[in-house]
């Protein structure tokens, strides 16, 4: 003992001097992200063409990035952690000082393939970008990325906004928000008290109505138009896009939608405490407190609310996430999009057909030919499966694209506008713009359309199927991703997405035989659009098939539509 104490005493000068260093450091840090010491807010600035941009909550540096000006990791709302989870989110604590804003904000808590564990509760965070010049109005561009509403993250290459603000002059701006368990969660153990949005679960809707918000309140001093916003997103983004379109609590923060494969797809109250239900079952046999599902369901029948609240808030995120079934890529076995009655009506979608749906903007909608393929490329065990995955790609269209689009018109004069991404699909004679044989185990493949719409460059998926983007298929390849934005920057300025230059995309007319939809296509060199009047739906799918097989071959595809949906939100 004497001995450390000797070299206790030899140390504590350095120990001193470190301490002393550690707090000069840290004082810089401390004032640039330390909260304002009350809940007031600061006042907006104007746009000024630099880096420095005065929001509400606190100064934020941005940079210089490939011909915009870009801001990175901006908060929206407070961290929806601690007492927080599972809440309606809060607004932004305001900070003192500078805050440096060049590096992304933490993605959604989610388990990946191969990555593990990834990202953060702490989650709340947007990126902005937009054209280097003094303009001001520019219209604004809010994507939703996708991934099943349990992975993904705007942080990735598929969604920067480099191209869309340059070459489009619009401010572009992703947002992340709570996904899979922590954005989608109901009990009334857990989430049976405090404010109905609080109730709802459907905090991951309430977080992109948040950061719509904070769009409304700060992103004229980026010299954005609050007045002029459009929403959009592919897949789970996608079906986010749709409930917003009908989310009483969204009212007026958007002015355009763009629905790339969506699906109209609600839970009830019940199914999603049902799915909470099963999650509690699989936490209990893993901590071993029961030894299987029946003695479990006792256990949780004997269990007081507040024993359960404890229970399930004791929990990491990533342990209740590890603990939920998984589908293809990884995406959580969970139902996004609650119809609570508040956030999300209790008619769910069906109130589009009614014509009372709280958000009647122009819409940009549809899916790509061959949606199914991507999944099938994963999956390939499935008997009869090119069949099936072709089927599920015309119900996917039928569900996500073609139905909601009749049921927004029958009883609304709002403008919709249709497309189908044919890129990469083979033609009649099963040639395909794409290398070797991608174009018959992949074509027009989910998500094939975002960088054609976005400007980005090839795709996250080329890491998982390989490039589909060589310099054989360049020349048509960019005239079709030149006419995509020239489409949807013209729909973001105005709703619609037509100029005297540019071929003219029909408005969705219930009319049978009138062209309703936009094919957008191209071969190695030109493009090659064209029109269809065709209207799928559900009931023409399970015709098709009854027409196409006998039993047993017709009783397995039908059981296989029915059950198999690997897909599903």
């Amino acid at each position: 003992m004497p001995q450390i104490m000797k070299y206790a005493s030899l140390l504590s000068p350095f120990f001193r001097l470190k301490n002393s260093l550690d707090r000069a450091i840290s004082q810089p840090l401390k004032r640039h992200f330390a909260p304002k010491p009350s809940n007031s807010t600061y006042e907006l600035g104007n746009w000024t063409n630099e880096a420095a941009v005065h929001t509400k909550y606190g100064v934020v540096l941005g940079f210089s990035d490939k011909g915009t000006w870009s801001w990175k990791g901006i908060p929206y709302g407070t961290p929806p952690v601690g007492d927080l989870r599972w809440k309606a989110p809060l607004d932004p604590i305001p900070w003192l000082g500078t805050r440096k804003s060049t590096k992304f904000g933490n993605s959604a808590a989610q388990v990946m393939p191969i990555m593990g564990s990834t990202g953060s509760e702490d989650c709340l965070y947007l990126n902005i970008w937009r054209p280097k010049s003094s303009e001001t109005d520019l219209p604004v561009y809010l994507y939703i990325h996708g991934g099943g509403n349990s992975i993904g993250s705007s942080n990735t290459p598929s969604y920067f906004g480099n191209t869309v603000a340059e070459q489009s002059n619009l401010l572009y701006i992703s947002v992340n928000y709570r996904l899979g368990a922590m954005g989608w969660f109901q009990h009334p153990a857990v989430t049976g008290s405090g404010s109905p949005e609080d109730q709802s679960g459907n905090y991951g809707t309430l977080d992109l109505i948040k950061s719509l918000q904070w769009v409304r309140d700060n992103i004229k001093a980026f010299g954005g138009n609050p007045n002029n916003v459009t929403i959009a997103g592919e897949s789970g983004g996608a079906f986010n896009v749709l409930s917003l379109l009908i989310s009483p609590s969204a009212q007026s923060l958007f002015h355009r939608a763009i629905v790339e494969s969506g699906l109209t797809s609600v839970c009830t109250n019940e199914e999603a405490k049902a799915q909470t239900e099963r999650l509690l079952v699989a936490l209990l046999i893993k901590d071993r407190k029961v030894a299987n599902e029946e003695e479990a369901i006792k256990h949780i029948s004997e269990m007081h609310d507040n024993e359960i609240n404890t229970y399930l808030r004791s929990k990491s995120a990533f342990t209740i996430i590890k603990n939920i079934p998984t589908i293809v890529l990884g995406m959580a076995q969970w139902r996004s999009i609650i119809a609570d009655g508040t956030v999300i009506p209790a008619a769910g979608y069906k109130i589009f057909s009614s014509g009372e749906w709280t958000n009647k903007v122009p819409v940009l909608i549809g899916c790509t030919k061959d949606e199914m393929n991507l999944f099938s490329y994963f999956i390939k065990d499935l008997p009869l499966s090119s069949k099936v995955w072709h089927y599920h790609s015309m119900l996917w269209c039928a569900n996500g694209v073609n139905q909601p689009a009749h049921d927004m018109t029958s009883n609304s004069s709002v403008p919709v506008y249709v497309y189908r991404f044919d890129w990469g699909s083979p033609d009649d004679q099963e040639l395909s713009v794409l290398p070797k044989n991608k174009g018959q185990e992949l074509g027009a493949h989910h998500g094939a359309e975002i960088p054609f719409f976005l400007g980005t460059t090839g795709s996250d998926f080329a890491l998982l199927i390989g490039k589909t983007h060589i310099e054989n298929n360049r020349i048509g390849r960019e005239k079709l991703k030149a006419l995509c934005m020239k489409y949807l920057a013209n729909f973001a300025r105005t709703g619609n997405p037509n100029n005297s230059n540019l071929p003219h995309w029909p408005v969705w007319n219930n009319t049978e035989g009138k062209d309703k939809i936009l094919i957008l296509d191209a071969d190695f060199n030109d493009l090659r659009l064209s029109y269809s009047s065709e209207m799928i739906t559900i009931q023409d799918v399970l015709d098709l098939v009854n027409s196409e097989f006998e039993d047993p071959e017709r009783g397995q595809i039908l059981t296989m539509l029915e059950d198999f949906i690997p897909f599903k939100e």
